[in-house]
């Protein structure tokens, strides 16, 4: 479509182009180490390396599958015990290998 001035409107592609896979880590609050989350998130701007959520949304709004994260728990595989992570900067995106 041509718009005066010699503007073109750019059409949306038909396709989606497919994000990356994310594997979520969080820091337990039992042994300190990091353990993965059962959960993974797909993202087509997510960050390259290991990032904290918080980091990577400082001063944003966190998307609502991310900020439902500190709601999840994780079994700390030392431990056995289960426990949420409520901090952000301690809930982690890995890209995950494909």
């Amino acid at each position: 479509m041509r718009l005066k001035h010699g503007i073109t409107l750019a059409i949306p592609p038909t396709t989606k182009i497919a994000g990356t896979q994310y594997s979520i880590f969080v820091g337990c609050n039992k042994c300190g180490g990091l353990h993965e989350l059962d959960s993974s998130v797909v993202m087509e701007d997510g960050p390259l390396d290991k990032q904290s959520i918080g980091e990577l949304y400082n001063g944003k709004s966190i998307p609502k599958n991310l900020a439902d994260l500190v709601q999840k728990s994780v079994t700390c595989p030392k431990t056995g015990r289960q426990s949420t992570q409520k901090n952000n900067h301690q809930i982690f995106l890995v890209p995950s290998n494909s």
